[in-house]
């Protein structure tokens, strides 16, 4: 399953923030958890990430470790391709209701 992370810097000194850059740097994603891209916003405050993983509970695991330093936001993502013939299923029967 995809995920999208949305991550904010909490770190307010340069002591957390090089603990946090060290515990990155220290981490192994479990398996199962893959990154498909990674990247840090230029303003350094965070960055986004598109991961796959195998459960919610393996993403927990992945994030858990960096919260110390991070605030999260994931949402699951599918593929356009697969959205839009839902979307289309969903709209189609919310106009059949009369």
């Amino acid at each position: 399953m995809l995920f999208v992370i949305h991550y904010a810097s909490k770190h307010d000194t340069e002591e957390l923030e090089k603990r946090g850059v060290d515990i990155f740097k220290a981490w192994t994603p479990p398996e199962g958890f893959e990154f498909k891209a990674h990247y840090t916003h230029a303003d350094g405050y965070g960055g986004t990430a598109i991961v796959e993983a195998g459960s919610a509970a393996l993403l927990y695991e992945a994030i858990i470790g960096f919260h110390a330093f991070n605030e999260f936001e994931v949402h699951p993502a599918i593929d356009i391709t697969e959205a839009i013939p839902i979307s289309d299923k969903v709209t189609a029967w919310r106009e059949s209701v009369e």
